[in-house]
């Protein structure tokens, strides 16, 4: 692993379980075992290695949420296969929530603020995939709101069986 990919690794692993505004470079600094002078060449400052931490973990979730949605031909698998990723992602240890929510929620009274835009550029890249499962804008609304809520309820550890999961989303679909 490269420097710059293990400072990544780090930072990622620290914002996920403290958040962005409560991590310092410097405790960054220490956990990677890397200079300062190391990091800033690397990511110049810290709101550009929280854009590159959300970048990667973005390219992770596509892909990863895009081989689960190719697997299957038939809509309705797509629709399960999709679930069972976030209920699999869920179930991590080192689940903390959505990195991306939390950047929206600690970045948004920034206007000039390149995080939320990546955030954003992420929800709407979700959004994209599950309108491509279901083929409407309102139903694919409908199923992001309800993931959304699972994101959060899967934060305090409350969430419905995957059967009820599937269920729901069912019904959103073919109401």
């Amino acid at each position: 692993m490269s420097k710059r990919d293990h400072i990544l690794a780090v930072a990622e692993s620290l914002f996920n379980q403290f958040g962005y505004t409560a991590v310092g470079v410097d405790k960054i600094r220490d956990e990677a075992a890397v200079s300062k002078t190391s990091m800033y060449r690397h990511f110049g400052a810290k709101s550009a290695l929280i854009e590159a931490v959300l970048q990667a973990r973005h390219t992770r979730f596509e892909q990863g949420l895009q081989q689960a949605i190719d697997a299957h031909q038939d809509k309705d698998a797509q629709l399960a296969a999709f679930l069972d990723w976030h209920l699999a992602w869920f179930e991590q240890d080192d689940f903390k929530g959505c990195m991306f929510m939390h950047a929206i929620g600690e970045f948004k009274s920034n206007t000039d603020s390149q995080i939320v835009e990546i955030a954003k550029a992420h929800k709407d890249k979700i959004y994209g995939l599950i309108e491509q499962i279901v083929g409407s804008k309102a139903v694919a609304d409908a199923v992001m709101t309800l993931l959304e809520g699972l994101i959060v309820r899967a934060e305090f550890d409350v969430l419905p069986d995957r059967e009820l999961c599937l269920a729901m989303l069912r019904s959103l679909i073919r109401p």
